[in-house]
């Protein structure tokens, strides 16, 4: 038996010129706009997302209502479940700047490559997204889990909370991660923000949970089962989309591990599916990285290097060889951007032989 934890802990307040309100209060007391049949769930999403994306920024009532041509007092009024005006109005606005800022950063993500890793990260998101459902995504460190994870982030229109589990969690350091994510992070007890953490999501929004073996390698098991108890918790009272994220460590030694199995066999229960990433880079991918670099032809003379390449350094390595053979180098000369020049600059710079 799990004893229960109190804990009493204040959060440190957060400096910030911002909106002082916190997302699950105004998601209660935007309700009521769905209640009378103002606005659609959509429509109630729409104004969540425009505060967090505010509050994300710390910009105040009036920072945030200047992104939509509003007031600060009009925002501050709307937020509060008090705006008299036409609602169907506002949300259009809102819609329309959530979608200008969807292009935008697209545009920041123009280097993006949308490689075999992000199309099973895409599929597994919307999956978890449009199924309410939880999900599990597993593979080795810096095979580009995260970057794809936030890129989905970047492009969705819907609302995505991204919490990335700290390295030696303690179950307030979990809380605060989360609130922090979905907008809870005024100066609260730590037992009340578990309780308002679910109470600022919904069933449109998805939860991404990075880092999830960390519970597993610094935490400790009574710790880890009480995390993934309340993340169990979270999904069960909010009906949202939940993205499990970790390395192979996540499944051996937390959710089939002996010990911890009988403990956790409710969250492994909502489980719908699990997606496990290879174990190293394929070399479709590599190459796809590689030419939009400029840098192609058989990739022959290094494959022993790509067998253990990491995406980091993979990405890094063929910036700086893009960059040396367009003459960014002590003798100012050109080389051909091919694998033979990657090898070079790869050994030069990381002592690679």
């Amino acid at each position: 038996m799990i004893i229960p934890e109190t804990v009493t802990d204040l959060f440190s307040a957060t400096p910030s010129q911002g909106m002082n309100r916190s997302a699950d209060q105004v998601r209660q007391t935007c309700r009521v706009y769905v209640d009378s049949g103002r606005v659609s769930e959509e429509g109630l999403e729409s104004i969540i997302r425009l505060f967090n994306l505010g509050k994300a920024k710390g910009y105040s009532f009036d920072q945030t209502g200047g992104l939509v041509d509003y007031s600060g007092a009009t925002l501050s009024r709307l937020f509060a479940g008090k705006y008299d005006g036409a609602l169907d109005k506002v949300v259009k606005q809102i819609d329309s700047y959530l979608e200008l800022e969807r292009e935008r950063e697209r545009m920041r993500s123009d280097r993006f490559i949308e490689n075999s890793i992000w199309k099973r990260v895409e599929i597994l998101c919307n999956f978890a997204i449009t199924r309410n459902a939880v999900v599990r995504l597993v593979g080795p460190s810096q095979i580009g889990k995260t970057y794809c994870l936030k890129e989905y982030m970047r492009r969705s229109n819907k609302q995505v909370c991204y919490i990335r589990i700290p390295a030696a969690p303690t179950m307030k350091l979990v809380v605060e991660a989360f609130s922090r994510a979905v907008g809870v992070n005024s100066a609260v007890r730590v037992d009340d923000a578990r309780q308002r953490v679910a109470k600022a999501i919904g069933r449109n929004t998805l939860l991404i949970i990075d880092e999830l073996h960390e519970l597993v390698m610094s935490a400790g098991k009574g710790t880890a089962m009480k995390c993934i108890e309340w993340i169990r918790e979270i999904w069960d009272n909010s009906g949202c989309g939940m993205v499990l994220c970790g390395t192979k460590s996540l499944e051996d030694d937390l959710i089939n591990d002996a010990k911890m199995k009988g403990w956790l066999i409710q969250i492994d229960e909502r489980c719908q599916r699990v997606m496990t990433l290879p174990s190293k880079l394929p070399i479709e991918d590599i190459i796809l990285a590689a030419e939009a670099y400029g840098i192609k032809g058989s990739t022959a003379s290094v494959e022993g290097l790509l067998s253990r390449i990491k995406m980091n350094r993979l990405t890094s390595c063929l910036a700086l060889t893009a960059s040396w053979c367009n003459g960014n180098n002590p003798s100012k000369e050109k080389h051909p951007k091919n694998w033979e020049s990657f090898r070079a600059v790869y050994k030069a710079q990381f002592e690679e032989v």
